[in-house]
């Protein structure tokens, strides 16, 4: 599973409580342009298959809940925050996706440094 950057989770959330998702904001800012463009899409957008769905739902819930040592770095990402996402959302294959999540978080990590 990957992204192309993390779209799913970047949204601008209004005063009136309209949320504006990362790909909403990209469109708007695309059709706003003189003369108006469309937007590349194809190359930001990343479609999950089905069996990644769950996964990422997860992960983008969790992956800010880490745990860290004395100077800050981070060290895990919280396995307790995970399970009661899990639980929340009634994942079957518990085992698994705890599994993929961590892989996930610790990709980005490694991304990120």
């Amino acid at each position: 599973m990957q992204f192309a950057d993390d779209q799913a989770a970047s949204n601008l959330e209004l005063d009136d409580g309209t949320i504006i998702t990362k790909c909403e904001q990209c469109r708007g800012a695309y059709r706003e342009r003189k003369p108006p463009q469309k937007p590349p899409c194809n190359k930001c957008r990343v479609d999950l298959m089905e069996e990644n769905i769950e996964i990422e739902k997860i992960y983008l819930l969790t992956r800010n809940q880490v745990i860290t040592g004395m100077n800050g770095q981070i060290l895990d990402i919280d396995i307790k925050a995970i399970k009661v996402a899990m639980d929340i959302y009634e994942i079957k294959n518990q085992p698994d996706c705890l599994d993929r999540v961590r892989r996930l978080f610790f990709h980005f990590m490694k991304k990120g440094s």
